[in-house]
């Protein structure tokens, strides 16, 4: 225990908006999302203000470094204009942010398992907030369905989140989204190409925007699947550590 009877090492954190779990994690996944855009990586983390900076800089600078339309050229074969188009000045900046953004989340990512390991050695028994209550919102421990968290997150990245009670990522994650959605034009190009209309849908969207996409998708799926999953197993122990305390043994749940 630390000065003032507070926990040193506390297993979650719970406020009426968002829940925090320590626990292990593969830096390898992490250090992959952060290469896909970086700042994921440390979202999964719950880092929020690093993850929203490196977010917000990534695509400032990859618009200066017109570097997704690089990257659509160099995929359609058209390597020639690739390389007029990239602005290289921003493109060694971009490169210095990828960089930082892959290490700086794997870092994290190997001292945070460090930390988790340290308070699964704790001699004392867990205590945990069960419900958080105030004015402006209500949090509360309980079993969630990891398949239905994913598939919220497929229907609109953020969603997920919400039904996993973690509304400050979901913020994030659903803003910028929604941003791309808009700026992108992706629902007018799907509309015109179920019509038929293949060489306007081609015209309307931007792929500057549109390559965020697949990041944000992909990413929001896998993390509110694994948020639920590692959600349910801190309610079991909670409920446990209840049941122990209160009946003296061990019932499963």
């Amino acid at each position: 225990m630390a000065e003032g009877g507070k926990v040193r090492l506390p297993r979650m954190a719970m406020s009426p908006w968002d829940r925090f779990i320590l626990h292990r994690k593969n830096p390898w996944m992490v250090m992959w999302w952060s290469a896909a855009l970086p700042g994921l990586g440390h979202l999964c983390q719950s880092a929020y203000f690093k993850g929203i900076n490196l977010m917000f800089w990534e695509i400032v600078i990859n618009f200066k470094a017109r570097l997704n339309q690089g990257i659509l050229f160099t995929l359609t074969g058209n390597f020639e204009k690739a390389r007029e188009v990239v602005n290289t000045e921003w493109a060694l900046v971009y490169g210095a942010l990828f960089c930082f953004a892959i290490f700086d989340s794997y870092r994290m990512g190997v001292e945070l398992n460090l930390i988790a390991g340290l308070e699964k050695k704790k001699k004392k028994k867990r205590k945990y907030s069960f419900i958080k209550m105030k004015p402006t919102g209500i949090n509360y421990l309980d079993r969630g369905n990891p398949w239905v968290a994913a598939a919220w997150s497929s229907l609109l990245p953020g969603f997920g989140h919400i039904y996993n009670m973690k509304a400050v990522k979901s913020l994030i994650i659903l803003g910028w989204a929604l941003a791309i959605i808009h700026f992108s034009h992706v629902n007018d190009g799907v509309i015109l190409t179920f019509t038929g209309e293949f060489s306007k849908a081609r015209e309307i969207v931007n792929y500057q925007w549109l390559i965020f996409f697949p990041s944000i998708y992909l990413f929001s799926i896998w993390d509110s699947y694994n948020d639920a999953v590692e959600m349910n197993k801190l309610f079991e122990e909670e409920q446990t550590n209840n049941l122990l305390k209160n009946y003296g043994k061990k019932i499963n749940l």
